[in-house]
């Protein structure tokens, strides 16, 4: 089960397919990454394709502290980093949507 530590907990993402472009897929509230899996099926073949869960959500850590907005776009910001995913394309839908909106302006 791959995880990263980012900003004290502890993330699970996965990665599929190695194209030379990277598309980050942002899940909505209470799901988890799989809801991209159709996607990235047909993704995969022309991209590296890297689908997570939010802290508190899916496979990923509950943190003590909860989480609001800022803190899932610090932990997404992070693991971009973390994963030398920079640049990539960002498909997220609902909270994930919103979280790509601020990460474009930071």
């Amino acid at each position: 089960m791959p995880t990263s530590i980012v900003n004290g907990a502890r993330l699970y993402y996965e990665e599929h397919g190695a194209g030379p472009e990277t598309i980050l897929f942002a899940h909505g509230l209470l799901w988890s990454g799989r809801m991209f899996d159709a996607q990235v099926a047909a993704l995969r073949d022309r991209y590296r394709c890297v689908t997570f869960d939010f802290r508190g959500q899916g496979q990923s850590e509950v943190t003590r502290g909860g989480y609001d907005m800022e803190t899932l776009t610090e932990d997404t910001a992070a693991l971009i980093a973390t994963l030398g995913a920079a640049p990539c394309h960002f498909a997220g839908l609902s909270m994930g949507g919103f979280v790509g909106l601020r990460l474009g302006c930071v």
